[in-house]
């Protein structure tokens, strides 16, 4: 593989202090209706296919989370709920912000192979469903993480 199987980004992830008001102001910003909020329930205990390999082992994270559709991408708020995730990574060390880019991609293991050999591993994955993704260790050379997501057809 010599390059990216694409160019078409179709997501920026945004790490937020209160999802509730962020939702809000890019609602009334943009004249859109206000997105709903992803909690997760705190007395369900996610079965294994629900964790995420992230730092060389499986986890499972808390993240309350809101989809802002706007065209042609879309907008994740994040806010983390628990200390030890990528998301609270990103918000000790930068505060609120942009925190990702993704791109829909084709090969998944293809793409895995390929960032390594630059240089830029994944450091997330998850797999659920039809669908997987990676976050990559692109900050320090891209100033962003990119993700990169696969859904089979």
């Amino acid at each position: 593989m010599e390059k990216i199987s694409t160019n078409h980004i179709i997501k920026i992830g945004i790490v937020v202090d209160n999802i509730e008001k962020a939702a809000e102001y890019y609602a009334d910003l943009f004249s859109i209706e206000k997105p709903f909020i992803r909690v997760p329930d705190p007395n369900k205990v996610p079965d294994q296919k629900a964790y995420k390999w992230y730092k060389g082992e499986y986890r499972n994270f808390r993240i309350k989370t809101a989809v802002v559709k706007l065209e042609p991408i879309y907008i994740e708020l994040v806010e983390p709920i628990d200390d030890d995730s990528p998301w609270a990574d990103f918000k000790r060390k930068h505060g609120s912000g942009v925190q990702f880019m993704a791109f829909n991609i084709d090969g998944f293991e293809r793409h895995l192979d390929f960032m390594e050999e630059k240089g830029m591993p994944a450091f997330l994955k998850e797999e659920k469903g039809k669908e997987r993704y990676a976050y990559f260790d692109t900050a320090a050379l891209l100033g962003v993480t990119l993700e990169f997501k696969e859904i089979d057809k």
